[in-house]
């Protein structure tokens, strides 16, 4: 299947189960905040999101005063955000970001939290610079689910797992992920020219894992639901096992946000 197929097929899945990835997905880091905050994130200011999901960052956005516009590809997440902040300051936009229509422009700043990689970055970054202000501000940030650099003894038992249920689909030691990357990604922010890389930070940070959270947390990887439903159960129920034989029956797993920010010049059109 080609690179395009797959990601569009996939990045519907989410949609399949909202009360489970709200409930599965971890928060980001308060850091990752603390860095919007110098980004223009403030009382007043004009914020885009594209991809908020359930609204786990838009929360966070609408306390810190912003007005926000989420755009929001999946029905049913859609639907999950809008009960989640019904009465704040959000308008929930349905549909593809790369075609949907945007009420207004001159955005002070863009957020893209684990999104971006699911459209086409050069165009979603023309089209992310005709909504953001020259000066303004674009946030992209993703979370790695197994830091390399710092390996959890628990991933030992889940690599048997994958081996066996999704042969090929797991990371090696020696893989670099796709949002460490620096300079693919930071080349996808500058294209076109619109915005200029500003900062780029790997929040390093641990999460504790129970049996039923990782197995929820799993759940929500698209590699995951694609498997049968026999295979994903046994899948499933192989990660709550080994989480389960930790001490405690706790696994602590170590995670990196790996956040870039971009200004958007002022010399550049459109």
């Amino acid at each position: 299947m080609a690179d395009d197929e797959l990601r569009l097929r996939r990045r519907g899945s989410f949609d399949e189960d909202p009360e489970n990835y709200q409930a599965a997905r971890p928060a980001y880091p308060e850091r990752v905040y603390q860095v919007l905050a110098e980004c223009g994130l403030r009382p007043g200011a004009r914020v885009l999101e594209v991809g908020p999901g359930t609204g786990q960052v838009t929360g966070h956005l609408v306390a810190a005063g912003a007005q926000v516009v989420a755009v929001e590809l999946g029905g049913g997440l859609a639907a999950q955000l809008r009960r989640n902040l019904a009465g704040r300051d959000v308008t929930v936009i349905e549909g593809d970001f790369a075609t949907v229509g945007v009420p207004g422009s001159g955005f002070d700043l863009a957020v893209c939290a684990t999104s971006l990689h699911w459209l086409d970055a050069e165009v979603a970054v023309r089209r992310l610079a005709g909504l953001v202000r020259p000066g303004g501000w674009l946030a992209v940030w993703w979370t790695v689910f197994g830091d390399p650099d710092r390996p959890s003894p628990w991933r030992v038992g889940l690599d048997v797992l994958y081996r066996r249920w999704l042969p090929g689909q797991w990371r090696g030691s020696a893989e670099v992920p796709a949002p460490m990357r620096v300079a693919e990604r930071s080349a996808e922010l500058e294209t076109g020219g619109w915005f200029r890389l500003v900062g780029v930070e790997m929040i390093r940070w641990e999460h504790l894992l129970t049996p039923q959270s990782a197995r929820g947390l799993w759940e929500t990887f698209p590699n995951v639901r694609e498997l049968d439903a026999d295979r994903r159960e046994a899948f499933l129920g192989g990660i709550a096992e080994v989480v389960a034989g930790q001490t405690g029956g706790v696994a602590v797993d170590h995670y990196v946000t790996a956040l870039y920010t971009a200004r958007r010049r002022t010399d550049a059109g459109p």
